[in-house]
């Protein structure tokens, strides 16, 4: 029966109110009304808020966050000032019993339930700031107190100021500027040593429970960078056989990026070649840089020649003749050469002398006149062959002979042909090295100045990298970033690797590690390393442009202080 038919029944049956029929009609009335559906409601539509309340919204909610995460930031600043207060604390609290431990977790709980109760959020990133902050900064002079204190003893200051460099410091450094290995790694110790003993002293005013992690934290810094030069040596050395350019050819890449300039525009032209004659401007610098560094050898002769020519004493040319003669002897047997090219160069070296001797001795016996005669018997020398060892050590005799009679006379001339000669002697190292001479093709030139980025046997293990740094240093244009930048030009591996990289690359390929060989793909490009490297030097110079020194000092100094507070947190 319907909720309307009991309904009905109900007001028609109104004498039998109370007797139990009329109970069990309601009771059935009221389950099957609750039992019928009820229409649905329309529900009403809701209004979507204006730009102008949603932004209206959005400040109030920032303003209610920044007030809060202000409110956090004061509440942390409190907290990391309680911490240094905790600790003065701790002999008060213990004796009062008031705490069983020297980190007095007591008071530093019970300050940190105060804080709460009063709205703060110790979870909250702008209450550990404050917290951090404040203990870096309450700490901050540690090292310095720590300096100044042990200063004031009478003759530690003079004795030690290596010692309260590094305390001043907190580690980062000595003062001093250590050369051998000896001196740095003592150096280094120092550092350490300061370092740990400041972490420690910083660690302990915030909690004395972290004074051990804090120590050695601060000692690790120091020692952390040297290895981390040693890891990207590492790195560098590994791509360098990767590649198979050489470490070499990376780090000229990097610091042409770093320096920029023309430097990084040589090494950017050659790496990217447009056409053939890239690859012998390299080539036509060397040369001009071997002029510059024969015009120099010049004009410090000349300058230094102008003191000789002040003296005007005639030299006796007696010894030089007798050294001639005792030459003579040693290269013949019985009147016979013993060596034909010798005796023909020693009979050139006699016709000058004998020819010298005849003429004007004020004009041409002075010290200015033999020199004269000694470069005429020196173009003898270097007329003959390298290989040509005895003919050239018999006029090297009598050339030494001149040399010496030139020196009695004019002190001067022993520093000026001191000086001559050792530049004559990087000269003829350079040249022959790189074969820098008229005799050489320029194929053979630059296939030894592309040499100088592997260190090995077929590079006397750098002596051609030598004399390619002393070309750029007399002549000022640079060399190694065009052969870097050649060297790192190919997209595919050189050397032995331009055949085992492939195979390893499809290994790992197959395998389904595609990942990995792609990575190992770009770690045996030249280019694609290279012009990495170049990047890296790139931002670093940046970086250096754009920061002073006072600013990267400032940095460091503030890591180095705040590196025992962060890892005890």
């Amino acid at each position: 029966m319907s909720a309307e038919k009991y309904a009905q029944w109900i007001v028609e049956n109104q004498d039998k109110q109370g007797t139990p029929e009329f109970e069990t009609v309601a009771a059935a009335y009221k389950a099957a009304r609750n039992q019928t559906p009820q229409a649905p409601q329309t529900p009403q539509a809701t209004q979507e808020p204006s730009l102008l309340q949603r932004l209206g919204k959005g400040v109030a909610d920032y303003a209610r966050r920044s007030v809060a995460e202000k409110a956090n930031l004061a509440a942390g600043a409190v907290r990391g000032a309680s911490s240094i207060g905790a600790t003065l604390l701790t002999p008060y609290d213990l004796l009062a019993g008031n705490t069983q431990s020297i980190g007095n977790p007591e008071r530093r709980q019970a300050i940190e339930e105060g804080l709460r109760s009063m709205g703060a959020d110790p979870e909250s990133a702008a209450f550990q700031v404050g917290k951090i902050g404040t203990e870096i900064a309450g700490t901050a002079g540690a090292g310095s107190a720590l300096a100044k204190g042990l200063g004031m003893i009478p003759g530690v200051a003079s004795r030690a100021p290596a010692l309260i460099n590094a305390l001043r410091t907190s580690g980062m450094t000595t003062g001093a500027a250590p050369v051998t290995t000896g001196a740095k790694a003592a150096d280094l110790a120092l550092r350490a040593g300061a370092a740990g003993t400041t972490g420690a002293l910083a660690g302990g005013m915030i909690n004395p429970e972290d004074t051990g992690t804090s120590a050695a934290i601060s000692t690790a810094i120091p020692l952390a960078a040297p290895v981390a030069r040693q890891g990207a040596t590492a790195a560098r050395k590994i791509l360098g056989t990767t590649t198979g350019v050489g470490d070499e050819a990376l780090s000229q890449a990097f610091q042409a990026g770093k320096a920029g300039g023309t430097q990084a525009q040589a090494f950017r032209n050659a790496m990217r070649p447009v056409d053939d004659a890239n690859m012998m401007s390299v080539l036509d610098d060397a040369m001009a840089n071997l002029d510059a560094m024969r015009k120099a050898r010049t004009d410090a002769y000349k300058q230094n020649m102008a003191g000789v020519k002040e003296s005007q004493e005639i030299i006796d040319m007696t010894p030089i003749q007798n050294a001639f003669n005792k030459t003579v002897e040693s290269y013949t047997f019985k009147g016979q050469a013993r060596n034909p090219r010798a005796a023909q160069a020693l009979q050139n070296v006699s016709d000058e002398i004998n020819a010298w001797q005849g003429l004007n001795p004020v004009e041409y016996h002075t010290p200015e006149g033999l020199d004269a005669l000694k470069q005429r018997i020196g173009s003898i020398r270097e007329s003959l062959p390298f290989e040509d060892k005895s003919a050239r050590a018999a006029v090297d005799n009598i050339y030494a002979s001149i040399k010496k009679e030139i020196a009695t006379k004019a002190p001067i001339y022993s520093k000026t042909m001191q000086d001559y000669t050792q530049a004559s002697e990087v000269l003829e190292e350079v040249t022959r090295s790189l074969s820098l001479n008229e005799k050489a093709t320029a194929d053979t030139a630059l296939r030894k100045l592309q040499s100088v980025m592997r260190n090995n046997a077929n590079t006397n293990y750098g002596a051609r990298l030598a004399s390619v740094r002393a070309l750029e240093e007399a002549g000022g244009r640079p060399i190694l970033p065009q052969l870097a930048g050649q060297a790192l030009s190919d997209w595919t591996p050189r050397g032995i690797q331009r055949a085992t990289a492939p195979t390893a690359g499809a290994g790992l390929a197959l395998a389904g590690n595609i990942p990995a060989a792609l990575a190992f793909g770009a770690m045996s490009s030249p280019r694609i390393v290279g012009e990495t490297m170049y990047g890296a030097g790139r931002l670093a110079g940046l970086s250096d442009n754009m920061v002073s020194p006072e600013v990267i000092r400032a940095l460091r100094q503030g890591a180095y202080r705040a590196a025992p507070v962060l890892g005890a947190q």
